[in-house]
């Protein structure tokens, strides 16, 4: 489903990225953790061409998303996003920012895209919630009406970068609880994400970055229990503890 292929990633002198190199099945949930700065979100952001490689490819369901030949608009819809902060217009309500794309990037007539709009809504337990302008929600109703969004567009993979750290911390377990409910279905899934509870539960394999390179990688039991590497060790040893 996405192939990562020796991609670097440089903002000015400053490499952040340095030679990541992954392959995401269809189906699997990839959970990325890492201390900060350790190019977790720029690899996100590097997938779907949110951010230009400095080198190397990425390829989603075969198709090369960094070849400038291809249409990056036609392979972003595959792909959805959902951020740390949750970038919703605060004059449009709830309902009118799901629907927002699908009017105007899928060009759906406004009956099909409410109609669209509202069942992703109920898919994130906010059919109630359709006319609600985000500053009557809560934030985790607010990240929820983002995940909604996304779905939308019928993406075949989700990222999610974060999507709980802005979150008071009685409202995680929405959001959380929503991606659990996606990983069931089988949807694909890469989430960076400090949830360590989270990322053993729903993750099919975890990966640890730092520095910019994958350090390690194993089913979430294996590398939580009994880490190879030394950084790895550290890291978890500090987070698990919290």
């Amino acid at each position: 489903m996405i192939k990562l292929v020796d991609i670097h990633k440089s903002f000015g002198s400053h490499e952040v990225l340095k030679g990541i190199n992954l392959d995401v099945k269809p189906g699997e949930v990839i959970v990325v953790i890492g201390p900060s700065g350790s190019g977790k979100s720029t690899l996100l952001r590097c997938i779907n061409r949110l951010e230009d490689v400095t080198q190397g490819h990425v390829y989603i369901d075969g198709e090369d998303i960094t070849d400038p030949k291809n249409d990056v608009n036609r392979l972003r819809q595959k792909v959805g996003m959902v951020f740390q902060s949750f970038n919703l217009f605060p004059h449009l309500t709830a309902l009118q920012n799901v629907t927002i794309a699908l009017t105007r990037v899928q060009k759906l007539d406004s009956n099909t895209a409410e109609a669209k709009g509202r069942k992703n809504l109920a898919r994130v337990g906010l059919a109630e919630k359709a006319d609600y302008f985000p500053s009557k929600l809560s934030g985790g109703q607010q990240q929820r009406v983002a995940i909604a969004r996304a779905l939308a567009m019928e993406p075949e993979v989700m990222l999610f970068d974060e999507v709980t750290s802005a979150l008071d911390p009685e409202l995680v377990n929405e959001v959380l609880d929503v991606m659990k409910d996606l990983a069931l279905g089988g949807m694909t899934m890469v989430c960076v994400t400090h949830e360590m509870g989270f990322a053993r539960e729903v993750g099919t394999r975890a990966i640890f970055m730092d520095e910019g390179v994958i350090m390690e990688e194993n089913t979430p039991a294996k590398l939580f229990s009994a880490p190879a590497h030394a950084r790895t060790k550290a890291f978890l040893g500090k987070v698990l503890t919290q």
